[in-house]
Parts: structure tokens; C-alpha cells; sequence
């Protein structure tokens, strides 16, 4: 069962005019979405794998499945970890061809429409219509020295529309393509929903949000745009789902 927080329709404030990549602020109309009020954990994840879900053609995009099969992977690369692997732990160690794949078996199993968010939308959560950070600054980052993710029932921070541990703890998968490498930024600010960047299709680096318990407090700014090639599998890296209202 996935808990959502509404975001209404609106105007959201996002980017900022102080880190190059998140140049230059600005705002973005979007529709109504529910974002999930954590990130997907262990024990959720995990009916994905009971159900077969690494083995079915039909959750995985075309070049997903071609590395999936390439590498011959069926589960997250720190399932068997003890640091990583509680059930109420985020899921990591999964790249972000298994963080949509997740998305479309549990679309069909449960006939709602889950998907990552954008980046937009994920920023809009994160610090909403007055560009407010989640409160209170309780963020697992380097700086708490923890090492490992908290549970997503620990006592961290909350947006706005009550998501929790938006910042810190784990980078969060969107659905928005950076570039067709990590090098290359050719999905620039202002953002445009409408210009490619939200094709789920191809091998393109994607954008990942919020910082994480392995990277300093400067990181998990709402506004800061990180991102990795689509096939990485960080013990840092996560990911939420999003769906619309």
C-alpha cells in the first residue's frame, strides 16, 4: 500500500540562480499528481521480485530490458547486504531501469497509474508553492556519519505536503532525461515537460533529487539537480513513486 501526499494544480517555483545547472529559476504550471509520502523500501520492492517482475518483458522498457539481460540481473545489487536490506530501509541499489520497471508492475497490479515523478514535480513537492525546504533540517547526510540510509519510519524531515525524507537519506530516481551521458546536460533549465525530456525511452542519463545519507548537506538542497547514467546502482540511490490525481 503506497501513501500519497496531493500537490494541487498550480504554479511551482524551481531551479535557482545560484548553482549553473539549476539556472536559471523560474516557475512551471503543472496538473494535480500524488507524490508517495516515502520511498519505495525493501519490503515493498521485494513483491516485485516475488512476482517475477526481472523476468517479464512487458514492465521493462526496450533498452531496460536489454540490460537487464545483458547483465543477467535479478535483483537489487545490495539485497543481501545488512546495511541495506531492512524492510523498512529505502530500496538502493537499484538503477533506474528497475525503478520503472517497478513502476509499471505495480501500475498493472494495481490498475493506478504509478510512474516516477518528474523532476519538476519532485521539486515542487520537496519545497512547494513558497520554495520552503522540508522541516525540521533533520537530513541523513555525511554530516550525521550514520552511513547507511534510516528506515522510512524514522523521525526525518517533511515537506510541505507531508512527504517525508525528501532531502537526505536516499537520491531519488525522476523520470526526466539529462543528457545522453553523465557529461552532457542537453535538457536544460527553464524546464519544458514537452521537449523530450520525459520520453522514458533510450539509454539517456537521468535526473536524480534530494541528496542522500553518503553525500554533505550542500547536496540535499531541493533545488539541486543531480543525476547518473540510467544503469547505475548506488547503495545511495532510491527512488519514490508519483501518480496523477
Amino acid at each position: 500500500m503506497i501513501t500519497i501526499c496531493e500537490v494541487p494544480a498550480g504554479t511551482y517555483p524551481i531551479g535557482d540562480n545560484i548553482t549553473a545547472i539549476s539556472r536559471p529559476a523560474h516557475t512551471v504550471p503543472l496538473a494535480a499528481f500524488g507524490i508517495a509520502q516515502t520511498t519505495v523500501t525493501n519490503i515493498q520492492f521485494l513483491a516485485f521480485i516475488a512476482a517475477g517482475g526481472y523476468q517479464e518483458r512487458r514492465f521493462w522498457s526496450e533498452m531496460g530490458w536489454h540490460w537487464q539481460e545483458g547483465k543477467e540481473i535479478t535483483r537489487p545489487f545490495f539485497y543481501d547486504n545488512p546495511l541495506f536490506n531492512a524492510p523498512d530501509q529505502p530500496i538502493v541499489g537499484v538503477s533506474w531501469y528497475e525503478a520503472d520497471a517497478f513502476t509499471r508492475w505495480l501500475a498493472e497490479a494495481e490498475g493506478l497509474p504509478w510512474r516516477l515523478p518528474s523532476e519538476a514535480e519532485w521539486e515542487a513537492a520537496a519545497q512547494g508553492p513558497d520554495a520552503e525546504a522540508p522541516r525540521p533540517r533533520v537530513y541523513n547526510t555525511a554530516e550525521q556519519k550514520i552511513g547507511y540510509p534510516w528506515a522510512v519510519t524514522e523521525a526525518g524531515n517533511t515537506s510541505w505536503c507531508g512527504a517525508q525524507d525528501m532531502c537526505g537519506n536516499v537520491w531519488e530516481w525522476c523520470s526526466t532525461r539529462w543528457g545522453k551521458n553523465w557529461q552532457t546536460q542537453d535538457f536544460r533549465y527553464p524546464y519544458n515537460g514537452g521537449d523530450g525530456r520525459e520520453d522514458l525511452s533510450g539509454s539517456f542519463a537521468r535526473l536524480m533529487r534530494g541528496g542522500s545519507w553518503f553525500d554533505p548537506m550542500s547536496e540535499s538542497s531541493p533545488t539541486n539537480r543531480g543525476r547518473f547514467l540510467p544503469g547505475s546502482r548506488g547503495s545511495n540511490i532510491g527512488f519514490r513513486l508519483a501518480r496523477r490525481l
